[in-house]
């Protein structure tokens, strides 16, 4: 091997650790970048032919590699989509619980109060003042049942809120992944791995795969495509199509005002709400329109059932002005928006005579409509599932609708938080697999950089070694 061999292979050997370390050096700097694949250099011994010899000893880096698990990334983006929607449901829920529980037993106090009120009425109906307690019982009643359903509503409107925030992001990550779509492109087809790229865009379609449900595919020029079901392509390459939210009429589970989602491509606005199942957006989809919306209306039932039960009775009855015909509370033709609605006639509020509590006028003791009234407590006026448009034959008390709401809203709760918790071990489990995998271990950069600046060092001294032969070399000619 001529002398001057030794100083080549030197060289390689200060290139390739240079490399070496430069890439362990990134790895610490990176060490806590969200998303980051450590990196490594592949060294190789040097086969290429040189100055016409068939062989040169000696090292070369042949590429440096992102340490990723594509099995991995493609499994944690499919559990990302069910940890997103159970994430989304379990908030949610929790939401309309705390809504829900305090406030209905709130107004179940409240009935059980008006009701009382009414008995008091009936064994001294010629008290001016206990018909005042009754009005008043009535208001407090009518003020819970619209309270609790204000509550609901704003929880639904801050998931209408939610769902166009979340919308808008997704739109930012589509086009981010198409842009690097485009740049990773670029850079590969130079020859020029763009590791960091990569990351990039593994992380954008991690995120996006928590907001919404979709499968990717990568095609021949090693683009990330995304495509939703019922939805479409949502990144084809270097495109994008875009999500819009806007507000339109009721449509199935979903109340008039609410949030729809189209795509936008162009063919105009596509509906899209229906397909999203998966991802924070469907969680809160299925919490606004399967959850909140039946809730709703369950409350309007109860809310209508007992001002249309109360109204139906008194009517019928005689103020202690001698009138009738007269209706405690404002008349609601349907159950819609009856919790929001339900409030005390303006007459009833102004004029405490108007309270009727007997049947026919001038009997100072006729007592037959207050009790009459005070009897709806214990009547079965509501369905066992006031949200079904085909009730069945079982009934309830007032009272009984309201707690079995509660109860159900609570079991809807306990089990979305089962799913969350399984499905947040799952994910979890994933992802300390991955960062075993890709994460970055300082104690093995140390000893790799340990490694790598003594073979630099070597190298150096050969180098030095052929140098100094060569100078020698030099010298017997002279």
């Amino acid at each position: 091997m001529p002398v001057i061999d030794l100083l080549e292979i030197g060289k390689q050997g200060l290139d390739a650790n240079r490399q070496g370390l430069q890439t362990s050096s990134n790895n610490v700097a990176n060490a806590n970048t969200p998303g980051y694949s450590r990196q490594r250099a592949v060294l190789a011994t040097n086969e290429q032919p040189l100055q016409g010899q068939t062989r040169l000893p000696g090292v070369n880096v042949k590429a440096t590699v992102r340490v990723h698990d594509k099995f991995v990334q493609n499994q944690i983006v499919d559990e990302f989509h069910l940890l997103g929607a159970a994430k989304l449901r379990t908030e949610g829920m929790r939401r309309v619980e705390g809504a829900v529980h305090n406030e209905a037993f709130r107004v179940n106090d409240l009935l059980n109060g008006f009701f009382n009120d009414l008995r008091q009425l009936s064994a001294n109906p010629e008290v001016n003042a206990l018909r005042s307690n009754v009005i008043f019982s009535a208001q407090e009643a009518a003020n819970g049942f619209r309270s609790l359903s204000n509550n609901l509503v704003a929880v639904r409107d801050d998931m209408d809120s939610q769902i166009s925030v979340a919308v808008e992001r997704v739109n930012t990550l589509a086009q981010e992944v198409a842009d690097l779509n485009g740049k990773i492109a670029f850079y590969e087809g130079k020859g020029e791995p763009p590791l960091e790229l990569l990351d990039r865009r593994d992380t954008a379609v991690r995120e996006i795969a928590q907001k919404l449900g979709f499968q990717d595919f990568v095609d021949s020029r090693d683009r990330v495509n995304l495509t939703a079901g019922g939805v479409g392509v949502l990144v084809n390459g270097t495109t994008f199509s875009e999500l819009v939210v806007m507000r339109t009429p009721e449509n199935g589970a979903k109340a008039a005002g609410s949030y729809d989602i189209f795509v936008k491509d162009g063919q105009g606005l596509r509906a899209a709400t229906n397909y999203l199942k998966d991802g924070e957006i469907g969680g809160m989809i299925h919490v606004r329109d399967k959850v909140i919306n039946p809730t709703l209306k369950h409350l309007d039932s109860v809310a209508f059932q007992f001002a249309d039960n109360v109204n139906l009775l008194h009517s019928q009855g005689v103020g202690g002005d001698g009138l009738t015909g007269r209706n405690l509370f404002e008349n609601s033709a349907t159950a819609e928006g009856a919790a929001q609605k339900i409030a005390v006639t303006s007459e009833i509020r102004n004029n405490s005579s108007a309270i009727a509590v007997g049947a026919v006028p001038n009997s100072p003791g006729d007592n037959r409509v207050a009790l009459a009234l005070a009897d709806l407590q214990n009547l079965t006026l509501i369905s066992d599932d006031p949200t079904s448009d085909t009730p069945g034959p079982d009934r309830q008390t007032l009272n009984e609708s309201l707690t079995g709401l509660v109860g159900k809203v609570g079991v809807q709760t306990e089990h979305e938080d089962r799913l969350f918790r399984h499905q947040e071990a799952v994910v979890s489990q994933l992802e300390n697999y991955r960062q075993s995998i890709s994460g970055v271990n300082l104690d093995e950069e140390a000893v790799s950089m340990m490694q790598y600046q003594s073979a630099f060092n070597a190298s150096a001294k050969a180098m030095k070694v052929g140098d100094e032969l060569l100078t020698t070399i030099l010298s017997l000619k002279q």
